[in-house]
């Protein structure tokens, strides 16, 4: 037996474990929302029973950045695109990761709480329901708002970066005013239990294993069972059919979890005559930037690494989308004794060539990296969707239209000025990567800063009132369905431009407190938890 199999064994069941097994809540997915659901669950419901059926199996036991930096290149080989690609050339959504824990294994841990203004298009009640999940939320994945830690005392870097930010505000296109500089620092989450003196990143996988070994009898995942098929009868969903088998759903809640594209996948092929499942696919643009200035033109510098972090968002109004930037500045002049340190803090760790942008001692490295909306359309006709083929396969269309590319204009001059503000009248040299993966350093810009890489996919099960308009209620429940939710950002009727996951693990804990509260209350009292959104009785 291999390690991989012993610890699946050790936590995990089989899928013949639990096929006669009767559970209240079937979750598809293991990553960060299927994770926080049934943790949330647990918590608020003493008898309630969660199955969690997975496609993966094991691989890591915590976040890529909270264990030895020999392990990055997982980043880059794990993932995969189970799908076909059609729509505008040399674009393409970046790989799922078929594991437990799925991309929270790996994500950049930046968690922006938009406010109403930066959710256009969403249903008002969709917004009231998380506004009372944010705080619990934020302790739960231990939001904070600075990288300092020991071995990152920062203090003087980020005073002086943060003020040449706040003072060119209104020199950035685009660039949302700000009252003070303090608005400008970014949050991140850095997982539950960590002490304010260290840092770690949040991830799912810990939770889970820990939620695992606190529940043995009310919470059980199944490994290596992507789901295939829903089977519907009286506007319920009867059964799920896996590459591991069929279950029988009985009187459980189905929530989907998963990859919002692996939704849209799941529904097509269940309901091919659904004419809006799948379809307004959005999600986010990049634009990456990358520079350095010699050391002695930065004030604020010491003997010892300083890195900070910062959050700019806006808005192009002449496309009315949203768009922000991520900033990270680094000055290591101990490479060898703060590698580390910087591997486990970097927003942007992806890859060896990414912390090897940081190793040289006479400069300060500035790192950017922007994201903006691209939009479908929330009906039938929408040019970006995904589906599922006559012969089976799984499709998912993309196509850039004029709009997309006048803003990814204003995205990429936002991101320009971010670094001018930033570097003020430093030299500057700008880094230009190859197709190697190596990169130098050059005084111009390099001809394109745009990533191929689409990334935050949303919109597949998009939100709405009106069930002739939308695929979902506020709640996140399929109109045409008793017992099937959504969660993530496949709900989200426009992506914003903000990183989803936080929103994403509220939409999470508020669905908790809903069906907890239901699958304990009387038939009177349902109606009176949620007169718009109870259990219908």
């Amino acid at each position: 037996m291999t390690a991989t199999n012993e610890m699946d064994a050790l936590y995990f069941s089989t899928f013949e474990q639990v096929k006669s097994d009767e559970f209240d809540f079937i979750v598809i997915g293991a990553g960060a929302y299927g994770s926080s659901f049934a943790h949330r669950l647990l918590q608020l419901d003493s008898k309630a029973k969660i199955l969690i059926v997975e496609k993966g199996n094991y691989l890591i036991p915590d976040h890529i950045q909270n264990i030895p930096p020999t392990y990055i290149n997982l980043n880059t080989t794990t993932g995969i695109r189970p799908w076909v690609y059609k729509g505008t050339p040399n674009l393409n959504f970046m790989p799922q990761i078929p594991y437990v824990g799925g991309r929270a294994l790996f994500w950049n841990a930046w968690t922006p709480q938009p406010d109403q203004t930066e959710m256009p298009d969403w249903p008002e009640e969709a917004i009231d329901r998380l506004n009372s999940q944010w705080y619990e939320t934020g302790e739960y994945m231990g939001r904070r708002y600075s990288l300092k830690t020991p071995g990152n005392q920062n203090d003087s870097l980020q005073a002086t970066m943060r003020e040449r930010l706040f003072s060119q505000i209104a020199n950035i296109s685009g660039a949302s005013p700000q009252q003070s500089p303090s608005g400008l620092d970014s949050a991140m989450a850095t997982g539950q239990g960590v002490p304010p003196e260290e840092w770690a990143k949040f991830s799912p996988i810990s939770v889970l294993v820990s939620d695992i070994q606190a529940y043995p009898t009310r919470l059980k995942v199944v490994i290596n069972a992507e789901v295939e098929k829903l089977i519907e009868k009286d506007n319920r969903i009867s059964e799920i059919q896996t590459v591991a088998g069929t279950l029988k759903v009985g009187k459980a809640n189905v929530i989907l979890a998963c990859n919002t594209l692996e939704a849209g996948f799941i529904l097509t092929r269940s309901f091919p005559k659904d004419p809006l499942a799948g379809k307004n696919l959005c999600g986010h643009i990049r634009s990456w930037l990358a520079a350095r200035v010699p050391a002695d033109a930065v004030p604020g510098l010491t003997n010892q690494l300083q890195a900070v972090a910062y959050y700019v968002s806006g808005k192009d109004k002449t496309t009315n989308r949203l768009m922000h930037t991520h900033v990270s500045v680094v000055h290591n002049p101990t490479p060898r004794e703060s590698l580390d340190v910087l591997y486990r803090i970097l927003p942007d760790a992806s890859t060896p060539e990414a912390v090897k942008t940081y190793q040289d001692p006479k400069y300060v490295v500035f790192m950017l990296h922007s994201m903006g909306e691209f939009l479908g359309e929330p009906s039938a006709k929408s040019w970006n969707y995904v589906t599922t083929t006559s012969n089976g396969e799984s499709e998912v269309s993309i196509q850039m239209r004029p709009t997309d590319e006048r803003f990814w204009d204003a995205m990429d001059k936002m991101t320009y000025d971010v670094m001018k503000a930033l570097v003020g009248n430093a030299p500057i040299e700008y880094q230009h990567n190859q197709s190697d993966g190596s990169f130098t350093w050059e005084p111009e810009p390099p001809a394109s800063i745009r990533n191929q890489g689409l990334v935050h996919e949303a919109g597949t099960l998009w939100m709405g009132d009106d069930a002739k308009t939308s695929v979902t209620r506020p709640d996140g429940r399929m109109h045409q369905f008793t017992n099937i939710y959504g969660l993530g950002s496949m709900l989200f009727p426009r992506p914003g431009s903000w990183n989803p996951t936080l929103t994403g693990v509220a939409q999470s804990f508020a669905l908790a407190a809903q069906l907890a509260n239901n699958l304990n209350a009387t038939p009177n009292e349902k109606k009176l938890l949620h007169p718009r959104l109870a259990v219908p009785v």
